[in-house]
């Protein structure tokens, strides 16, 4: 017989198994969302499909989100590993995943290779009850998994009172969402005749007709009767669900109504010794009896030494019976018992719930939890952080402290509007100089994060007039200052400031100060193009204070054509789990895409590109979204697509939120670009001028790269603006003199200036010397200017062996507008190659849609390799590997790795190789 909450249920338990036969049968994954009213029966749905689910041999494990645990980092996808008669992960695995907890990345990382290395043996089913309730990480762990572990046999099935659980995000696989609606009369008739053990007169039916469908409520509609009819009292009509839950309530002894209070308080599991514990005032004498009359009220349940709320509803009719002082009262309890256990994350959510004005106690716990996480859950951290600083009053005197503290929570989790408006509130109360000096420079430390210099200057100026602070906390904002100045002042001004900052630094021996000052240094080298005295900055700062500024680092030796030192450091740090961090693995994916982007691979930098963006949404910051957005942006522009490139620059004041001095150097460049792939040259050059005319005193790199070099001067010749072509070619000699013996910068000078005197000589060695760049647009580029000389020489043979190598880097990095150009150029000039016809546009779907990064990951995929794996064969990120999959699986139509394989034995061998 089936269940009674279940009744009716067959249809989307059903739907449900149907996701679970397709993943046994076919090796693909999906996601069931179930969805309804508290007591609807999606629990019980869940725990049927669940046990269903066993009997098909699928591996299965059960998790439960809690409102109670919303700041437990991903408690609900941890605890199921381990869950059942049959754990999914061993002892040692789950310990391993339990310590990445306070890193999200990482837990990722350690989750999907347990769950890669299961699927590959039989499907597996992770359910999950009650999402609504699912804290930021664990959401964020879902969203990444279900990228992750696409197209294995990995279903997720979820239960949530939202039509729309934002836990999903963005769904690449099966997505199955089931609604359940109200119980039919007949369905209720058959409820009530398995809890009776007749068929409902008409006076049942009616009481059921009010239970409105719900399952829950008509079984306590009906237990009512029973009771009543037990007690002699057939006629009496049975309470509203609340009422009849208070009323139960207070009919309890003192001590069992003080359990089940303080177990409906909790919300979770609690053992039952401890929650006997922290109501001993109310019992009298023994232990069992308390426990026993509250378990026989059916308000309560025991489960392995713990007791828990029999369900939803009944702790919400609880708390909703109970006075508020009460509740309060009993969160304060439970938020100390947490407390001194040493389980601050455990006590942060009741010391919210209890957090009165005043209640500098709650306060402590409250932002001792915020500590606790600032790394694991910004956000949350966050929001406890400020909402502990609410808590106390200024005249409190754990005020001062306590807001310190708060301060350096929000500084750190990069929430500068909460840590601005803190550092104004310990600002308003305070006048010690050395103090307001400390609180000004944490309070720069975020505005920097958030691009808001104009801001950070305002505030520290002042203090720094006054000329009353430590010689410590001067140095610290003096450096802040020139930190700030690295993006709005002249690149020479910015550079003198800054080593100002960082002799006023050393003299002090602040370590602070010092960071900061070797940051500005590391800006203001890079700002002028001088990127070996950046290099020299940026290493000395990982010297100081470990890998948080690697990326920039990496940056450096980049624009120094030591690519291969780069990719080396790159390697290091993806292989090493210690840098998976929310602060660090953004940067290193920003830098891993410009590797790419200047190397040529256009794919795997559009990939990262996309995941970057993807990475800031989840991680909660868009600190990278600018770099991410102008690679899109320039890749559009070399496939000659103005459309898509002018859609991503329209959006570029959605993504990136920062002063105009960060914004503007990077996007008025690709507005440049832009208007001159649309033929408005006269527009290109009112755009790019401005940029190019101050870059010798820029206080940004952009107008330094040697690849926009190229760019300005093609567009000042194509406007017949010599003055400004003129002007490109003096800033292209002064990068190439900052940069001695870097083939990229010396090679472009040189081009130029061969172009602007005609000197045939000069465009050769340029080309010899742009041939040992590492970036093949610049080795085409050199190539292709004297090829075209060459031509119109008349060295028609020379021109055209240069022009082919200049088509084909070209075409390796999908560069098909200068591609294109080339190729008109070739076959003007009588030459007709027989690779030419290969080049036109992919087709939208099929084994020729795929891009050579996304065939690469294709055949690894399907030769069984998991992403890990598959990313390390191909040297770039899990998260690049997922995108490109993603992209796979849509241009095939394959909805599972069995599929995938299949579809490339099938297709492959007639697809031309790459």
């Amino acid at each position: 017989m089936q269940p009674q909450p279940l009744r009716g249920r067959s249809e989307p338990m059903e739907r449900a198994l149907a996701v679970i036969r397709a993943a046994h049968r076919h090796g693909s994954g999906g996601v069931v969302l179930v969805s309804g009213t508290a007591g609807i029966g999606k629990s019980a749905l869940l725990a049927e499909v669940s046990r269903q689910a066993e009997r098909m041999q699928v591996q299965s494990a059960l998790g439960v989100c809690d409102p109670v645990e919303q700041v437990s980092p991903g408690a609900p996808v941890i605890t199921a590993l381990r869950a059942g008669r049959e754990p999914l992960v061993t002892a040692e695995h789950y310990e391993r995943v339990v310590e990445a907890a306070d890193e999200p990345l990482l837990l990722v990382e350690r989750i999907a290779s347990a769950l890669e290395s299961l699927s590959a043996r039989k499907p597996v089913l992770i359910a999950i009850d009650d999402v609504q309730w699912a804290d930021r990480v664990s959401k964020f762990v879902i969203r990444t998994l279900l990228t992750r572990l696409l197209g294995l046999p990995v279903v997720w099935l979820l239960t949530t009172r939202e039509d729309d659980a934002d836990v999903l995000g963005s769904v690449h696989t099966r997505l199955e969402q089931i609604r359940l609606t109200p119980l039919t009369s007949s369905d209720l008739a058959a409820i009530a005749q398995d809890r009776l053990g007749h068929p409902p007169d008409a006076r049942t039916r009616r009481f059921l007709d009010a239970s409105a469908g719900n399952p829950l409520l008509a079984i306590d509609v009906l237990d009512n009767l029973v009771r009543a009819a037990t007690q002699g009292r057939p006629d009496t009509v049975p309470e509203e669900f609340g009422a009849a839950i208070a009323r139960r309530l207070a009919d309890l002894p003192g001590a069992s109504r003080a359990l089940v209070e303080m177990v409906s308080v909790g919300g979770r599991a609690l053992a039952a010794q401890d929650a006997l514990r922290l109501v001993a005032e109310h019992v009298d004498s023994g232990r069992g009896r308390p426990l026993a009359a509250a378990l026989d009220s059916g308000l309560i349940t025991v489960t392995a030494q713990t007791v828990l709320p029999s369900h939803d509803l009944v702790r919400e009719a609880v708390l909703a019976a109970m006075p508020g002082r009460r509740v309060r009262s009993l969160h304060r309890r439970l938020a100390e018992h947490h407390l001194n256990a040493g389980q601050a994350l455990l006590a942060a959510p009741h010391a919210r719930a209890a957090a009165t004005r005043g209640d500098a106690a709650g306060a402590l716990i409250l932002i001792a939890a915020a500590e606790s996480l600032a790394t694991a859950s910004p956000q949350d951290a966050g929001d406890l952080a400020a909402l502990a600083f609410r808590t106390v009053r200024p005249d409190q005197d754990e005020w001062l402290g306590l807001g310190r503290r708060c301060l350096s929570v929000l500084c750190q989790t990069q929430q500068a509007r909460k840590a601005v408006a803190v550092a104004d509130a310990i600002l308003a109360h305070v006048d010690d100089a050395d103090l307001v000096g400390a609180v000004e420079s944490d309070a720069a430390r975020a505005l920097w994060l958030d691009g808001r210099l104009g801001e950070l200057l305002t505030r520290i100026e002042p203090v720094l007039a006054a000329d009353s602070v430590t010689p410590a906390v001067g140095a610290r904002l003096t450096a802040a200052r020139a930190l700030a100045n690295t993006r709005l002042t002249a690149g020479d001004s910015a550079a003198r400031d800054a080593a100002a900052a960082l002799d006023a630094a050393k003299a002090c021996q602040d370590k602070d100060a010092l960071v900061l000052a070797l940051h500005a240094v590391g800006e203001a080298a890079r700002n002028e193009g001088r990127h070996q005295e950046a290099l020299s900055s940026f290493r000395e700062l990982r010297a100081l204070i470990g890998p948080v500024q690697l990326a920039e680092e990496i940056t450096s030796l980049q624009f120094l054509d030591r690519y291969d030192h780069a990719q080396l450091l790159l390697d290091e740090v993806r292989s090493d789990s210690r840098h998976s961090t929310r602060t660090i693995l953004p940067a290193l994916h920003c830098a891993q895409m410009w590797q790419d982007f200047n190397l040529g691979r256009s794919d795997d930098a559009e990939a990262t590109a996309r995941t970057l963006v993807d990475l800031g949404r989840q991680l909660g910051s868009g600190v990278y979204a600018l770099d991410a957005l102008i690679v899109q942006i320039s890749i559009e522009l070399l496939r000659g697509n103005t459309q898509g490139a002018a859609d991503l620059l329209n959006r570029s004041s959605q993504l990136v939120d920062a002063d105009d001095g960060v914004r503007d150097p990077g996007l008025t460049v690709m507005r440049g670009w832009l208007s001159a792939g649309r033929g408005d040259v006269a527009k290109a050059i009112e755009v790019v001028q401005p940029v190019a005319a101050g870059a010798v005193s820029s206080c940004s790199y952009w107008p330094l790269w040697p690849c926009w070099m190229g760019l300005f001067f093609e567009i000042g010749t194509a406007g017949a603006n010599g003055a400004f072509a003129e002007i490109v070619v003096q800033i292209a000699e002064l990068a190439a003199a900052r940069n001695p013996g870097v083939a990229s910068f010396e090679g472009v000078a040189l081009s130029l200036r061969g172009r602007a005197k005609g000197d045939l000589a000069m465009l050769a060695e340029s080309a010899g010397v742009l041939a040992r760049s590492p970036r093949p647009i610049l080795r085409a580029y050199g190539a292709d200017v004297y090829g075209r000389a060459l031509l119109a020489a008349g060295q028609r043979d020379h021109a055209l062996d240069l022009l082919d190598r200049a088509w084909d880097d070209y075409h390796r990095m999908d560069a098909r507008v200068y591609r294109d150009a080339v190729q008109r150029v070739m076959r003007d000039a009588g030459a007709r190659r027989a690779h030419w016809p290969t080049a036109g546009h992919r087709p939208e779907t099929g084994w020729d849609s795929l891009t050579g990064a996304e065939r690469r990951v294709a055949r690894l995929i399907a030769d069984g390799h998991s992403n890990r794996s598959a990313a390390v064969e191909l040297n770039v990120s899990v998260n690049t590997v997922g995108t490109h999959l993603r992209m796979v699986f849509g241009k095939l139509g394959v909805q599972s790795r069995v599929q995938l394989a299949n579809a490339l034995h099938r297709t492959e061998p007639l697809a031309p190789s790459d």
